[in-house]
């Protein structure tokens, strides 16, 4: 069960459908999920579809823009209810249920119906709600809300037979969640695609060459530009920076602080920043590989609530990554034990900027270099494919033979 799935691309669309694709070369496995309203909204997808041995049930549901709150949260509820029917009506005895936490509103419902049902149930947590409502100012850390929504998706949790999580602060949190009840909680990581993204010559990047940037240093930041993401801070340090001309900042995507990141180029004073829309599938590879260093960051208070997948790809691009975030984030974890990177404080201007000061002289350019390359070789070593669908598969079989003796005892 995931809300985005094929034809959507962005990250949870795309990681859910390849897991898909990859377990149905050993099971049966159906996909329910909506219609495309991310990178693909306004395409209408088949309601019902086989692909690559999956079969694909698309719900019915609206699909108002999401990055305007009320009309997102239409769009949550309607998908909700219709995919709640869908799994009154179909699901079976022995199922199993794997379900990501996107949107938030499902996992509840559908962990009520897999327990009615009898169905042996696994979460995989992209985000953890409803700390990662609070972190972005979308509701009050102390408000009645949050701690009515606290209790549900602690409930929640505990409802699951497996809990599925995609780093070391995220398993943290989560246990204090679910306290003294008893889950298995399993680290199963995203992934990058080292075959198809690969560091490329600057002089024959065909995305530099497309978009006719030239900056001797290159910082980037790409994918969703979401309200979790500390963008003010980049911005902050390119202003600091705007009298360097060796030096550009470049933003690739959307998401809910788009406008903030289009508003500064507005000014007109930020002569050093670019704004590109979201790449093709095909050009991601060279856009990651474009860069002298790529920019995550993270909000304060973003630590264990949500893993960056984009962090794979931009390793196995061989471009090094500036973390700021928490110091124990999974983030900023990896990137230490890597070497593949810096790790910055949220907010810290300066820090920043004297970082990009350095990554544009020689010496700067040759530890960019260097960390980049430790970067693909994780990627190879630690996050690929391959690797992650083993474990997925491992978890489901043990747990389809648990599942099994549980209920012959019964």
């Amino acid at each position: 069960m995931s809300e985005l799935y094929y034809p959507e691309q962005t990250s949870t669309g795309y990681f859910l459908t390849a897991i898909a694709e990859g377990l149905a070369t050993s099971m049966a496995v159906n996909v329910v999920s909506g219609q495309p309203t991310y990178s693909e909204r306004g395409i209408l997808a088949p309601a019902n579809e086989d692909r690559n041995g999956v079969r694909i049930h698309r719900a019915r549901a609206t699909h108002f823009n999401k990055d305007r709150l009320l009309l997102r949260a239409i769009n949550t509820l309607t998908l909700t209810l219709s995919i709640g029917w869908f799994a009154l009506i179909r699901f079976r005895r022995a199922d199993q249920l794997l379900i990501v936490t996107n949107p938030p509103t499902l996992p509840p419902l559908l962990g009520l119906i897999a327990r009615f049902k009898n169905m042996n149930t696994h979460l995989l947590v992209h985000d953890v709600y409803p700390e990662v409502l609070a972190a972005t100012g979308i509701i009050h850390p102390h408000s009645i809300t949050y701690r009515l929504l606290s209790r549900v998706f602690s409930a929640t949790f505990r409802a699951y037979d497996s809990i599925i999580v995609l780093g070391r602060d995220m398993a943290e949190l989560i246990q204090q969640k679910i306290g003294n009840v008893k889950r298995p909680i399993t680290i199963i990581p995203n992934w990058g695609d080292p075959d198809e993204i690969k560091p490329i010559p600057r002089d024959t990047n065909p995305f530099l060459l497309i978009n006719n940037i030239r900056a001797r240093c290159i910082i980037q930041f790409s994918g969703n530009i979401g309200r979790t993401h500390d963008i003010e801070t980049i911005l902050a340090a390119a202003h600091n920076l705007r009298n360097r001309h060796d030096i550009i900042f470049l933003f690739v995507g959307y998401g809910g602080k788009a406008s903030t990141v289009a508003n500064a180029i507005a000014s007109g004073e930020l002569p050093n920043v670019r704004f590109l829309p979201r790449q093709p599938r095909e050009m991601l590879g060279p856009m990651l590989a474009s860069a002298t260093a790529t920019i995550i960051s993270f909000v304060d208070e973003m630590k264990g609530l949500s893993v960056p997948s984009r962090m794979y790809n931009v390793m196995a691009a061989g471009t090094p990554i500036i973390a700021i975030a928490d110091p124990d984030s999974e983030l900023s974890l990896t990137v230490r034990e890597e070497q593949s990177g810096w790790i910055l404080a949220p907010g810290d201007v300066n820090a920043l900027t004297e970082l990009v000061t350095a990554l544009a002289e020689a010496h700067g350019e040759y530890d960019a270099t260097s960390r980049g390359i430790n970067g693909r070789e994780a990627v190879l070593a630690h996050y690929t494919f391959s690797s992650i669908l083993t474990k997925f598969r491992r978890l489901l079989i043990v747990n389809t033979d648990h599942f099994v003796g549980r209920n012959s005892n019964q």
